[in-house]
């Protein structure tokens, strides 16, 4: 599949760079828009391979892709990444390294990383992946070129989800949930994860549909549950004025209190949190004398 129209322009700006490729750069986006997608062309590039590859499960003597290991980074990753990037070039013109999530590293981590930006190898390029820049230190930001990735506009998104398989109705449905996040959606998608609005609705009409909530998608975790509940109740204000007092308000702050707990406790009980909101959505839903739409699209109400 040719690549999306949001990540033409990217790719087109490494491409012009050609021989003065700087030795690191820093693809960022919103998240979920394909960094890491950019750094896979960059790579396959780089070694002379097929753009229709998947650098990060290839086997080759002069690539690293590193990812997050627990949601973290640690430095001995990080160590013996610069070690290999110390190392002489076997096939490629140069070594290749590729740390997707780069915002995971821990303080250490990006440290190590420093000192290799500041003082890079020879025959060595980086290429740091991310959709939050704001989470690396500064430091490492002002040692990488830029490569920015742009939303895409949402009828780019939907007939880019269609065409990847992905139903319209769910696609328009995570579009809302995702923040429009394309490759979030076609992963959730492809991994069989459900929407939460026809759980929400249900638990408003039933107090016993409560416990649906806790159980759609179990192996996500609840921070990233709670944060698309989050977005719906932001569509929700955006499209219905007369709900920002209730949802955008009172149920928001409640959200936001959970997700940054869930952040910083793992232990926290996942199911006793999203019943608790959930009766609590169902009672502001009663309070205003209506119930749910059925569906959720990106249009009105």
């Amino acid at each position: 599949m040719n690549n999306p129209p949001w990540l033409e322009e990217p790719i087109a700006t490494v491409a012009r760079l050609g021989e003065r490729l700087p030795h690191a750069l820093l693809i960022q986006g919103p998240g979920g828009w394909g960094e890491e997608r950019v750094a896979n062309a960059i790579a396959l590039d780089l070694m002379g391979l097929a753009p229709e590859g998947k650098a990060r499960e290839i086997a080759h003597p002069d690539l690293r892709w590193i990812a997050p290991d627990g949601g973290i980074i640690r430095i001995d990753v990080i160590r013996t990444l610069i070690d290999f990037l110390m190392q002489t070039p076997q096939v490629a013109g140069r070594k290749i390294a590729v740390i997707e999530e780069a915002d995971r590293m821990n303080v250490f981590a990006a440290n190590a990383l420093l000192k290799s930006l500041e003082e890079p190898p020879p025959e060595s390029f980086i290429a740091l992946a991310t959709g939050t820049p704001e989470r690396l230190p500064l430091t490492v930001r002002s040692r990488c070129q830029r490569v920015v990735i742009r939303p895409g506009s949402s009828e780019d998104v939907l007939a880019w989800l269609v065409e990847s398989g992905v139903e319209a109705d769910l696609a328009q449905a995570f579009m809302i949930e995702y923040g429009s996040a394309p490759y979030a959606i076609l992963a959730a998608a492809q991994a069989g994860q459900q929407p939460l609005w026809p759980v929400l609705v249900e638990a408003v009409r039933s107090s016993a549909a409560a416990n649906d909530v806790a159980q759609v998608n179990r192996e996500e975790p609840l921070s990233d549950v709670v944060e698309r509940w989050l977005r719906v109740v932001h569509w929700l204000v955006r499209q219905w004025p007369m709900a920002s007092a209730k949802f955008g308000l009172d149920f928001a702050a409640e959200l936001l209190e959970v997700r940054q707990a869930a952040l910083l406790n793992t232990g926290l009980n996942r199911s006793m949190q999203l019943q608790r909101l959930a009766l609590l959505w169902a009672r502001l839903w009663r309070d205003l004398s209506m119930d749910p739409p059925r569906n959720i699209k990106l249009r009105k109400l």
